[in-house]
């Protein structure tokens, strides 16, 4: 069978793994170019990823009426599915031979696509009936995360690859946050662009979606177009389905991993919407332009902080070891939620940021983090099998995260309804405002120790450089 890919630098041997599946160029940082285009994909991939945690509710619930626990099925069911599309995704990249690479001609389809399912999302027909909208919004996320599946985990999957240098894994991916962290900015202000541009909101999020959906698909592509991927492929038998993922989930490290990310991630998707109501119903008294002004100012903030914190974050991990770097962000990101509960009053608005300024360092250490200990992982997942397999890994660490994810999106609709809330009514009552505001407070700590419980349990030995 002859070797159809060529990817990797002019002149680099083609050295064969145990099985002659791969070969990694010699041993090097990825280029400051490499970096920079493989990191643009972030931009796409913070969009598809947060922008219904952020729009949704909004404007499916507050304003076109829509029963809560149906938005929380929509954002969460298509999620499962996505989810089961990721490994499929994952597999199959890994296994493909072209011309243009592994993982290249998905990014490049996926991108596209996720920038018109972006659009479309965001375009129900406003004079049907609350069920019936909802019923598009269910329909249409399955479109929306099948996109994105195709999208997101090749792309995630060649930054794996990216580099073999222990430390400029992390350097990888604090590129990555700092393009996230960007997109993020323009994230926070979509409602509050939303409400402005339009005679209302549901007129509004249809010129948003357009707009950022052309970004979205923009962003994606320049990877795809020129990043290079580092691994040559050659001939091989095709890698068994089930082997791999056999291999993945009883990996201690990826499982560890994998833990420490799904319950921080838990414990903010539980609640993350209920700042939105908070806000709206006891910070500004029912004031939604001012709450989405109050919403594009923090976010701005918070990405900023992130963005600035990022290098910071690869130094003192280089210094102080990944693991005691991500601890002490995770006690940051439990400390910022408890204070939530005397940081969120309308006797000071914005005072709030405070608590966002100290979520934002912890967070940048789990997103920089884990991605570069799973590329640790891989790594030596490939020394020990001779085969490739970052995109079956990385599949199965999205394909956690977006259940965990999916599950909680649709168990915080419920929770919602169970703390009364009725988006009927003008003034919300004083008991409905203390369940939320205990709940947003109290249950990110929680899931946040479990998470630090993961990290402690993660083997020491395979923190070798």
């Amino acid at each position: 069978m002859k070797n159809t890919s060529q990817s990797g630098s002019a002149g680099d041997p083609p050295e064969g793994g145990a099985h002659g599946s791969v070969a990694p160029d010699p041993k090097r940082a990825a280029s400051p170019g490499q970096k920079a285009a493989w990191a643009s994909g972030a931009i796409t991939d913070v969009y598809m990823a947060n922008v219904f945690s952020y729009l949704a509710m909004p404007i499916y619930n507050v304003a076109l009426k829509v029963d809560a626990t149906m938005v929380g099925w929509g954002m969460g069911l298509p999620r499962i599915w996505d989810a089961l599309a990721d490994v499929l995704i994952g597999f199959l990249s890994d296994n493909t031979r072209s011309r243009w690479g592994r993982r290249r001609p998905y990014i490049f389809v996926g991108g596209i696509l996720s920038g018109l399912a972006f659009a479309l999302v965001w375009m129900p027909p406003a004079s049907a009936s609350p069920t019936a909208i909802g019923a598009y919004f269910i329909a249409f996320g399955f479109l929306f995360y099948t996109a994105y599946a195709i999208f997101t985990v090749p792309w995630g999957a060649l930054g794996l690859e990216l580099t073999d240098d222990y430390h400029d894994r992390t350097n990888v991916q604090v590129w990555k946050t700092i393009a996230q962290a960007i997109g993020g900015i323009g994230l926070s202000w979509l409602w509050w662009l939303a409400l402005r541009i339009g005679d209302n909101e549901i007129e509004g999020v249809r010129y948003v979606g357009i707009i950022f959906g052309a970004i979205i698909a923009l962003a994606a592509i320049v990877p795809a177009v020129f990043c290079r991927e580092r691994v040559q492929t050659t001939a091989h038998a095709p890698i068994s389905f089930w082997k791999a993922a056999s291999a993945t989930f009883t990996n201690r490290s990826f499982l560890c991993i994998m833990g420490f990310t799904i319950f921080t991630i838990m414990g903010l998707f539980l609640v993350n919407a209920f700042a939105l109501y908070i806000n709206i119903y006891h910070v500004f008294g029912g004031k939604k332009e001012a709450v989405s002004t109050l919403n594009g100012v923090a976010g701005t903030i918070f990405q900023l902080a992130g963005l600035g914190l990022a290098p910071v974050v690869a130094i003192v991990a280089r210094r102080l070891g990944k693991l005691p770097t991500l601890l002490s962000g995770l006690t940051f990101v439990g400390i910022g939620f408890a204070s939530s509960w005397w940081t969120y009053t309308p006797a000071s608005p914005y005072l709030q940021i405070a608590s966002l300024a100290l979520i934002s360092p912890g967070l940048s250490c789990l997103w920089i983090l884990g991605p570069s200990m799973l590329a640790d992982t891989c790594e030596r997942d490939a020394l020990t099998t001779g085969l490739r397999r970052e995109g079956m890994f990385n599949a199965s660490y999205v394909w956690c995260i977006k259940v965990g994810s999916s599950l909680t999106l649709v168990l915080s609709g419920y929770m919602l309804s169970w703390s009364g809330f009725d988006p009927e009514l003008e003034v919300q009552p004083d008991g409905v405002l203390m369940t939320l505001r205990l709940l947003y407070a109290i249950v990110p700590v929680v899931f946040v120790g479990a998470a630090a419980a993961c990290v402690l349990a993660y083997p020491k030995e395979d923190l070798k450089r």
